[in-house]
């Protein structure tokens, strides 16, 4: 019986020859979820980049319809002052000027909230980029690490196998005593 048909030596190639195909196999998912990781961490930054715009163009529909608002209050007020027979001079004037500084800081306070909001979420995309770029960097190096590991193992397998067995060796004689142990039937009682 030559070492290529030793069960051992038969025993060590097909484990080896597993474990590094299964840790090829585990480089492999770990480099796709990698990528999926990525795909869905930017898909995810395109979303709130687009909320991100839709919360600015909110603000500024806000902003304009509060602008309307404050117009048409001020028309009225000008009139109801105008009715009374009030000229607008001293009080009357410093109300109409507040009245209007009032709602241009209305206005002013939702323009800004909603660029306040827009750059949060424009932040939370780069956020998002950043940790898909991570996690798709992550599945290389644990892809990479397993190649490694296989290539360690294929290697390891090939010394365990190839090693040169000086005659009459203690491997030799197990070996010959497992073949004997497997060959020779049970004692029946």
């Amino acid at each position: 019986m030559s070492d290529s048909d030793d069960p051992i030596t038969i025993a060590l190639i097909v484990g080896g020859s597993l474990t590094a195909a299964s840790q090829i196999q585990q480089g492999r998912a770990a480099r796709a979820q990698g990528r999926t990781q990525n795909e869905i961490a930017q898909r995810n930054a395109l979303l709130a980049e687009r909320q991100a715009e839709a919360e600015q163009q909110a603000a500024v529909a806000a902003a304009r319809k509060q602008e309307r608002e404050g117009k048409a209050f001020k028309g009225r007020q000008r009139a109801a002052i105008a009715k009374s027979g009030v000229l607008a001079r001293g009080t009357p004037l410093s109300v109409i000027v507040e009245t209007a500084e009032n709602l241009e800081a209305d206005r002013l306070t939702i323009l800004r909230e909603g660029a306040i909001s827009a750059s949060q979420r424009r932040g939370q995309a780069d956020v998002l980029r950043f940790q898909g770029a991570a996690a798709k960097e992550r599945g290389k190096a644990a892809g990479r690490a397993a190649n490694l590991a296989a290539a360690g193992t294929i290697l390891t397998t090939i010394g365990s196998v190839a090693k040169p067995k000086p005659p009459g060796s203690k491997f030799k004689s197990k070996v010959a005593s497992a073949q004997r142990f497997i060959s020779t039937p049970p004692p029946l009682f």
